[in-house]
């Protein structure tokens, strides 16, 4: 058994739909990338759970099963999420939390941890840095305004699995069935489009500063583990020596052979996962008020 419940969190007029995986540990908090859900690393919270932790894992405003922002221009930048966030954190977890970020869902990591370093034990960013490349932030936030459609599920499970083989991140059967229906909804002429809201895809326009985080890199005051695929095209070698550097309290660590997109399937990089959020101690050590 999975183990899970959902809950739909209001924050102002909209609600947040988050995953929760009881336990009497410590909360850990998954955060999904840019167009993920909270089914993206279940196979990480289920383990996490089995090892006494609490897991939340909810689908970012304007992903899933949540409400999109009331703000589609700029409540998708960083600053916007995290005030939502925090909203979100006081809602369903006592204390600071361990945070667990995959792309997006760690650079809001970064910024919640530079701005409100009380609420952050310790800090797991996979394949995220501080910076990214002007071209990169062209191509996605166009190719993220304007998502494609499919007639049927079976379509869209196959557009799915090609992007994974594509990113040299191929999945099981089963996780490909759990991800497409995850990123999945039904629009109104009966076919199948991505759940996100394409607004998401104006963060790339109109919020530099979600690409310049060194101000609040600086201030991460909490243990943190950075994890780069060995065959990112996202974080460079040198911007994670470089984070690290910047960072006494900061550990670098490469996966072989993984690439930006990774669900964190693996076993290695769930063991490395689990055993640092678990070196910190079951009382938040890490937090610096």
């Amino acid at each position: 058994m999975d183990g899970a419940y959902s809950r739909l969190i209001p924050i102002g007029a909209e609600r947040m739909h988050v995953r929760i995986w009881d336990a009497d540990g410590p909360t850990v908090m998954i955060a999904h990338g840019v167009t993920g859900t909270s089914a993206d690393h279940t196979p990480l919270a289920r383990n996490l759970r089995a090892r006494g932790f609490r897991v939340i894992a909810p689908d970012a405003p304007g992903c899933g099963r949540s409400d999109p922002s009331p703000d589609p221009e700029n409540g998708y930048g960083l600053g916007t999420m995290a005030v939502t966030v925090r909203s979100f954190l006081d809602a369903v977890a006592d204390g600071p939390v361990h945070w667990v970020g995959a792309s997006k869902g760690g650079a809001l990591g970064i910024r919640i941890a530079g701005e409100t370093p009380e609420r952050i034990a310790s800090l797991v960013l996979y394949d995220v840095g501080t910076t990214l490349p002007d071209a990169m932030r062209g191509v996605l936030g166009e190719r993220l305004g304007g998502p494609p459609r499919f007639p049927n599920m079976g379509a869209f499970r196959e557009h799915v699995g090609r992007f994974f083989e594509r990113a040299g991140a191929a999945l099981s059967a089963d996780r490909l069935d759990e991800i497409t229906i995850g990123w999945s909804r039904r629009l109104d002429d009966g076919g199948v489009g991505y759940h996100y809201d394409p607004a998401l895809s104006n963060q790339f326009r109109n919020n530099p500063e979600d690409f310049a985080l060194w101000p609040w890199w600086d201030r991460v005051a909490c243990p943190a583990l950075i994890m780069r695929g060995e065959r990112s095209n996202v974080l460079s070698e040198a911007e994670l020596a470089k984070m690290a550097a910047r960072n006494p309290r900061a550990a670098a660590h490469t996966v072989p052979g993984a690439v930006h997109v990774d669900m964190l399937d693996s076993a290695e990089m769930q063991n490395t996962i689990i055993d640092f959020i678990t070196a910190q101690g079951l009382s938040g050590e890490g937090v610096a008020a």
